[in-house]
């Protein structure tokens, strides 16, 4: 079929089959420059929860066009950045000419240089008649990226050709003097304080900028000096999301000093989930996990609305997978592991995507995810779940040696842990230690295989020896380390295997080998091997550091309970009291719902005159100055769940209309034409894979924006080589504008890939101005989703 669909688009390109002429139709591709094809292609609404003391006046904007630009800047004072761009273009739209929309665009690509290069010239080209206010901000941009006089003159030129030849200047450029470019924005926006002394947007982006210098190594020489700048934006605006600087200001340095803006960020911008989320930073410093987990929680249910009320995916939002992860382990703190659990599962489930949200990734949702079941399991004795998450596949098999190491600890682990004896269970636990020494020879033969791979390469490119020795021992040091971490695997599932035989001492001899072994499981090890005042030094080492943790405390607890039996000294007994007060799990009243629980209100009996009805908890509450907040239940859902596709009624090229299924899960495609190579190469890849598909019970549908007449004429080009699934045509884009699938600044449509499942829900979509080819991966990723026992929907 493939050489048949690649003549079928030579010939399209030369008859009346194509839908429009190349030149008009870029594919999916912006026709303003590379810098739009990423980013948010549809249209802004103007958002509630966003601040009204955000205001940067623009000469000759249209009320509408303002409210939009200053919902930018709100947004981007929030880190919102994606939806700030989308602001921003939405300015562009209504007036294509305004140099501050582009300016605003390059503000919300701070994290993307070649990007916010080429939206700053944007903002330079159209800014040769700006009044000066808005002169000097487009000129503190210009300087950042480097577009000196002679740039700005080609720019400015009208030409087209030296306007490109100019931007693929600013564009291109690699070398940068980091420290220099962040000194020169700190100068321009001084500089437009010093022609504009009120203006408190230029005080508040010349703070962050200050605070921002930081990143690439200039100290900040006085905190109080930048935090008295934010009061002087409190003054005028006392509401003003700034709050969000003040905060990043004093994190990590004397977090007490942020409490003020702690207590009404989220106020300030309740719609911009990561204004919620950053007092959870200075709470957890000051280990006030209630308040942190409160937080966060908070910031997870505000990402969940607009999620699902804009359908976008998880993996398409700025810091939600830290966000939920941090949860997570704020929730373990202060005893509700179950919850955790729960969430933790819940982000195992979360789609995935093989660039912005891989397994392998352990700071994208799904390696989180991983993490964060293994702690929670492990740190509240979740046995039974811990073996039951590594086979339904929220911690599925790997085929790399770290993932597959931790999975295999955390199972075999928790077999060992839960045999008593029972001889399936060990002969379960067994053959995870198979599994293991299986894994290291796999490491090591990767290892060696890497090491010949970069000695060929460089004799290949006939490098000299040296070369080839560097490039070896970098190829050996890199597997080493996989190699370690399955050794330390088997290690300890040798001292799992003797704490199950009833060998604590021998257990705990290999426990100590293991660099970076979870501490509150060695503490274990040490209470069992009969030395409780060893668990004891560590835990207070911990607890002094990190109070009010309820793993800690808890184990800490048990120690000196351990220490009580063997000495009988009356002050471990009067230690127990004082962590009893510090341990949520066992004071407030907690559901002895895990081992660990159990354990600890089996040990606390000692202190049995101790209990809820008398003891206060300090960490149960909120403090003072945490101020009043709206109920988590009126900001969003605690988790995201997939939303209702939304349908068709279309013609088929094979004769009559077609419908959304239902009752079947389905892949919708949505594609550009026959003209569109890359949209064949997506359809050609995809054929073949149909019968694999349909194994999985799984059907496709694919959605051209041709006519009726010029799909049929297509599909009878293809003679006998006809496609596995059946094409829809829609030349009207209206299922392409009900799915999202087009461009609405540019009012053109784009590639479109959907998973929906039996109930008519999207379990997965990838929107771009390119097609996903990527049809095995996506194959798997579609039978994860709908095989998983769901927490995020039904299947």
């Amino acid at each position: 079929m493939r050489t048949s669909l690649r003549i079928l688009v030579l010939a399209l390109g030369c008859t009346s089959l194509l839908a429009q002429d190349p030149v008009d139709d870029p594919f999916g591709h912006s026709r303003h420059g590379g810098e739009f094809d990423e980013g948010p292609r549809q249209a802004a609404y103007l958002m509630a929860g966003i601040s009204d003391q955000v205001h940067i006046p623009v000469v000759g904007l249209s009320a509408e066009a303002q409210r939009f630009f200053d919902q930018g800047v709100c947004q981007q004072h929030g880190f919102w950045y994606f939806e700030a761009e989308r602001s921003f273009r939405q300015v562009a739209k209504l007036q294509p000419e305004c140099a501050m929309a582009y300016w605003g665009m390059a503000m919300a690509n701070v994290e993307n240089w070649k990007r916010g290069a080429g939206f700053a010239a944007q903002a330079v080209q159209r800014a040769a008649k700006l009044p000066e206010y808005e002169k000097l901000w487009v000129d503190s941009l210009a300087a950042y990226y480097q577009i000196d006089d002679a740039l700005r003159t080609e720019l400015q030129s009208g030409d087209a050709e030296r306007i490109k030849k100019a931007k693929e200047t600013i564009t291109g450029k690699t070398e940068r003097d980091e420290k220099q470019l962040h000194r020169t924005l700190v100068r321009g926006y001084e500089t437009i304080l010093a022609a504009f002394p009120d203006d408190i947007e230029a005080k508040a982006f010349l703070a962050v900028q200050v605070w921002r210098n930081s990143d690439v190594g200039i100290e900040i020489s006085s905190h109080s000096a930048v935090d008295a700048l934010l009061d002087r934006v409190f003054a005028k605006a006392p509401m003003h999301p700034t709050h969000h600087y003040r905060i990043h200001l004093w994190n990590g340095e004397k977090d007490e000093r942020a409490l003020r803006s702690a207590a009404l960020i989220g106020d300030s911008a309740p719609a911009i989930a990561h204004e919620w989320h950053m007092s959870g930073h200075i709470y957890y410093k000051l280990n006030r996990n209630a308040e942190a987990a409160w937080q966060q929680e908070a910031s997870g249910r505000v990402d969940h609305a607009f999620m699902m009320r804009d359908r976008v995916m998880p993996f398409e939002i700025h810091n939600y997978g830290h966000n939920q992860e941090w949860l997570c382990r704020s929730l373990c703190h202060i005893g509700r592991a179950r919850e955790a659990l729960d969430l933790a599962k819940n982000m195992a489930e979360l789609p995935r995507h093989p660039e912005k949200n891989k397994l392998e990734d352990h700071e994208a949702i799904a390696g989180y995810a991983r993490d964060r079941l293994v702690d929670i399991c492990e740190d509240y004795e979740l046995w039974e779940d811990a073996v039951q998450v590594c086979r339904d596949g929220h911690i599925e098999a790997s085929d790399d040696c770290k993932a597959e190491a931790q999975r295999l600890s955390l199972l075999g682990r928790a077999l060992f842990r839960l045999a008593g004896g029972d001889a399936g269970r060990l002969e379960e636990a067994e053959r995870v230690v198979a599994a293991a020494d299986a894994l290291l020879a796999k490491a090591r033969a990767e290892r060696a295989s890497a090491i010949d791979k970069a000695e060929d390469e460089v004799i290949a490119n006939k490098g000299d020896r040296e070369k080839a020795d560097k490039a070896m021992d970098d190829a050996r040091r890199e597997r080493t380390d996989a190699v370690r971490v399955v050794q330390d695997l088997q290690r300890e599932l040798r001292g799992e295997k003797l704490l199950a035989a009833g060998d604590a001492k021998g257990a705990l001899a290999e426990f100590l080998q293991i660099k970076g072994f979870r501490r509150t499981l060695l503490a274990d090890a040490h209470v069992a091997a009969g030395d409780p005042d060893k668990a004891i030094e560590m835990l207070e080492k911990d607890h002094k550091a990190h109070p009010h943790r309820a793993p800690t405390t808890g184990r800490l607890l048990l120690a000196y309970d351990a220490a009580y039996a063997q000495s009988k000294k009356p002050e471990h007994k009067d230690r127990m009291r004082e962590l009893m007060l510090d341990c949520p799990a066992v004071v407030d009243g907690n559901k002895a719902d895990t081992r660990f629980v159990e354990r600890l209100q089996i040990g606390v009996s000692a202190c049995g005159d101790l209990n809820k009805e008398t003891v206060h908890l300090p960490n149960a509450g909120f403090g003072e100055d945490f101020g009043p907040r709206p109920p988590l239940e009126s900001l969003g859902p605690f988790r995201w769940s997939p939303t209702a596709a939304p349908g068709f009624d279309l013609p088929c090229a094979n004769g009559g209309s077609m419908t959304m299924p239902k009752g079947r899960p389905t892949l919708v495609i949505f594609y550009l034409g026959f003209g569109c190579l890359h949209c064949v190469q997506q359809l050609e890849a995809l054929s073949p894979k149909a019968k694999d598909f349909a194994a999985a019970g799984i059907d496709i549908v694919a959605i051209g924006n041709q006519s009726l007449d010029k799909t049929v004429d297509s599909v009878a080009a293809l003679g006998d080589q006809k496609f596995a699934f059946p094409l829809l045509a829609d030349p009207e884009l209206a299922a392409f504008k009900a799915w999202r699938c087009y461009d609405d600044f540019e009012e053109m449509p784009l590639h479109g890939t959907f998973l929906v499942d039996g109930d008519g829900k999207v379990r997965w979509q990838d929107i771009s101005f390119e097609p996903f080819t990527q049809i095995d991966w996506l194959l798997a990723e579609s039978k994860r989703l709908l095989a998983l026992p769901s927490n995020v929907g039904s299947k």
